[in-house]
């Protein structure tokens, strides 16, 4: 396998944001987050929101339950982590509990922290749990001025670390996918990883004739240009299948036995023109590995 150029630019993570909302699934995604700040050097927040919006109706006395609640997860969370980062581990790592809306807090938090990666599980108790597939994830996909890292309900145990071996990048051929791509490409050089960037072509219409093998030569040279120089020194697959969008990109994955999809977002619709937000959502819900969702503005910000 081809190695990375010395040349080839670092991708730079420096302070990491890890939300938890202290139930077992999300342990996954704690240990990702952890796993990538050792990688990085990173230093690590890790965030409970507490939704007070669903303590309303209990009143007072319930909100102060809740942050009772919340405060003795918090010291447990801090013994475990104790354990889990050995005397001569230097990750250094902050706890933090906010009150509000989830999304609104990671929000905040991530800019203040000036964190360049998010991480997120997908399942749990409390607002994270409950709403983070729906609203709660498209706005952090949205807004987030940095990447964020989703470990969803399918995930593997990440028995692996952080090591990429495969990376995958779902790809249109619009400007808008592009920088998704070349950090993709940064990712694989890091890594020295394989790295597939794909296009799903939708099926033709009835009575519309396509010969498929001229349309994947044309396409795989397309990506090859919009890769471009990123491209020089890696292990490169262009890959081009025809169906549902979604659907596809889980099968490829699955097959490659991914250890990372890169998925460029937008943010006036929450995903690209061809990753509508349906279609993210099923990659982040349905994907055997950590789903990378960044905003096309990311790479050159």
């Amino acid at each position: 396998m081809a190695t990375a150029q010395i040349t080839s630019p670092r991708v730079g993570i420096d302070h990491v944001l890890i939300a938890t909302d202290f139930s077992h699934q999300s342990e996954s995604a704690l240990q990702h987050g952890l796993n990538v700040a050792r990688y990085f050097g990173a230093k690590v927040e890790i965030a409970y929101v507490l939704p007070t919006e669903e303590y309303a109706l209990a009143g007072a006395d319930g909100l102060l339950a809740g942050r009772d609640a919340a405060r003795r997860d918090l010291v447990a969370l801090k013994s475990k982590l104790r354990r889990i980062i050995s005397y001569n581990d230097d990750t250094e790592c902050q706890l933090t509990m906010l009150e509000g809306d989830v999304a609104n807090c990671l929000l905040t938090c991530a800019h203040e922290k000036k964190v360049d990666l998010i991480i997120v599980g997908t399942h749990g108790r409390g607002g994270l749990g409950k709403a983070f597939l729906g609203s709660v994830a498209e706005k952090i996909f949205r807004h987030s001025p940095v990447p964020v890292l989703t470990v969803g309900p399918h995930i593997r145990r990440p028995n692996r670390g952080t090591e990429l071996r495969r990376i995958l990048a779902p790809c249109d051929l619009s400007p808008k996918s592009h920088p998704a791509v070349h950090y993709a490409c940064r990712l694989a050089a890091s890594h020295h990883a394989r790295l597939t960037v794909l296009l799903v072509v939708e099926q033709a219409g009835e009575g519309v004739k396509v010969d498929p093998e001229r349309v994947k030569r044309g396409i795989r040279e397309r990506l090859a240009e919009i890769v471009g120089s990123d491209g020089a020194g890696l292990d490169i697959d262009y890959r081009v299948e025809f169906g549902r969008v979604a659907t596809k990109t889980l099968e490829v994955s699955c097959s490659l036995d991914a250890d990372l999809i890169v998925l460029g977002v937008r943010p006036a619709t929450g995903v690209l023109d061809r990753f509508m937000w349906p279609v993210a959502y099923e990659l982040v819900r349905g994907a055997s590995c950590p789903v990378l969702t960044m905003r096309e503005k990311i790479l050159g910000r």
